[in-house]
């Protein structure tokens, strides 16, 4: 069983021992407090639960340390809660880790990769790096690919640094994009329906967009040489609008041949962490 463990919902998979998902469920947390999301986690457990569950994993949106998310800059009300410890009334077999580390991890799992980068796309930006196998996370913080700054003076991000990727390809990054070729904000959702129409001017910025990308994509690739990046989260929805140009821009500042690009699968983070439990 894989649970994903979102600010507003809950979704959990059951997987065979040959990675078919064979269940699957989404609960909305309809309050964002403790006591309602631990009712939202407990009914998605119970309806996925059956007694051939060999294992649990959960993936979480923030830091881990012995099966307890320790910090989260949008959903508090998670801090501090022992996923472990719930986990042991399903399975011995646990395992807790960040939601992007969860997604990477399925992801190279199932390819039978050692090497893999995953990039989630939504108001922030995440990351989740797989190194010979395994999910690197050694200090609780690895993969905060969001934060990695690609101008030193350029836009504030929330966390409090300047030029960082996330303010250029996560929601506020499209927001402000839309604005420049649109004339408004609107949301990645909105901007992705307008180029689906044909609409010239949301697909020039969505070409922009995949320029950032690439540049973000290209630091990663210098220092992680990843075989696969995968790529998740809200935004990767528009992937056929921004992959062109997104590679054009790695091709420029590469030595190296670009890594396989792919979409991240289906329930990504509940279906990684039911793969960190069968392993």
């Amino acid at each position: 069983m894989g649970i994903d463990i979102g600010g507003s919902h809950v979704e959990g998979v059951l997987i065979t021992s040959r990675l078919g998902i064979i269940k699957q469920v989404r609960e909305d947390i309809l309050k964002r407090d403790r006591k309602n999301f631990l009712k939202t986690l407990d009914d998605t457990i119970k309806e996925l639960n059956d007694k051939g569950v060999k294992g649990i994993g959960f993936g979480v949106p923030g830091p881990v340390k012995n099966g307890v998310m320790f910090w989260s800059c949008n959903s508090t009300f998670l801090e501090g809660i022992d996923f472990s410890k719930i986990g042991m009334a399903v399975s011995k077999n646990v395992s807790v880790d960040n939601d992007v580390n969860a997604m990477a991890f399925g992801e190279a799992f199932a390819r039978k990769k050692g090497n893999l980068l995953a990039v989630t796309l939504g108001t922030g930006v995440g990351g989740g790096i797989v190194i010979d196998g395994k999910p690197y996370n050694q200090r609780s913080f690895a993969g905060e690919v969001g934060h990695m700054s690609i101008d030193p003076t350029g836009i504030k991000c929330t966390c409090g640094s300047r030029g960082c990727w996330q303010e250029y390809v996560g929601s506020r990054g499209v927001e402000r994009l839309a604005f420049k070729h649109l004339g408004r904000k609107m949301s990645p959702a909105d901007a992705y329906d307008l180029a689906a129409r044909g609409d010239g001017k949301a697909k020039k910025l969505w070409e922009e967009y995949g320029c950032f990308m690439g540049v973000g994509l290209a630091n990663l690739c210098n220092v992680l040489d990843p075989e696969v990046i995968v790529i998740g989260g809200g935004i990767s929805g528009a992937f056929q609008f921004f992959e062109k140009s997104m590679k054009k821009e790695m091709k420029k500042r590469l030595r190296m041949d670009i890594p396989v690009i792919e979409k991240a699968g289906e329930s990504a983070v509940a279906f990684g962490a039911a793969c960190m439990a069968k392993s």
